[in-house]
């Protein structure tokens, strides 16, 4: 069984011990925020900063972080440090991935149904009851929360948020940093870094306080 450090201690972090921990040995937790892991009554041990390999006794991590910019900047620091982030596929999940080398940290939580030919990069974390079409292509740092249903040939790109409940329809893109509001119906591609929110998706723009 993998002995796996888990990167937070919040929401995400929690339901990952819940839905993983039958697959993986949990060492313990690192945050910034060793409340939570108190009051959450948390397995294994709470780690300071300034981790190892050798001083967790592990060199496999999982980053339970919803933002794609904290998880990159983490991973890029524990990678410097020499820590490895496991490929991880829900048993009760359908999903007949084979990874390619060099994909690392994809979470595929449960009750998820994906397609044929999907190809991951790395660090996309997909939340529990998510469907995702054939001949999808998911890039690096992507969030896709709980209930999503993306169709076919969709690429979603680097640092993407999807909300829960979200629809994607077949054959889009979600451009690089863009984020798609929970219950939105996307019908139309996403351009890089907007946010898009309601059915059908729309870009939600800021009020002007000029």
């Amino acid at each position: 069984m993998k002995k796996i450090l888990v990167i937070g201690t919040g929401g995400l972090a929690r339901e990952f011990i819940s839905f993983f921990s039958h697959q993986v040995e949990i060492v313990g937790f690192s945050s910034t925020n060793k409340n939570e892991f108190i009051e959450f009554n948390l397995p294994g041990i709470f780690f300071e900063g300034g981790i190892t390999p050798s001083t967790v006794g592990t060199d496999m991590c999982v980053i339970a972080i919803g933002s794609p910019a904290t998880k990159r900047k983490i991973s890029e620091n524990l990678k410097s440090k020499g820590f490895t982030f496991p490929n991880l596929i829900h048993t009760s999940s359908v999903a007949e991935i084979e990874f390619c080398g060099g994909t690392e940290g994809v979470i595929i939580s449960p009750n998820c149904t994906l397609g044929s030919n999907i190809k991951f990069e790395s660090h996309v974390y997909v939340n529990f009851m998510v469907g995702v079409g054939h001949d999808s292509d998911f890039h690096s740092y992507i969030q896709v929360n709980p209930g999503v249903q993306i169709g076919g040939f969709s690429t979603i790109e680097s640092e993407v948020i999807i909300g829960s409940g979200a629809t994607i329809r077949q054959g889009l893109k979600v451009g690089q940093g863009a984020t798609v509001g929970s219950g939105s119906v996307v019908l139309t591609s996403v351009r890089t870094g907007i946010t898009v929110i309601g059915n059908p998706a729309r870009r939600l723009k800021l009020p002007s306080f000029e």
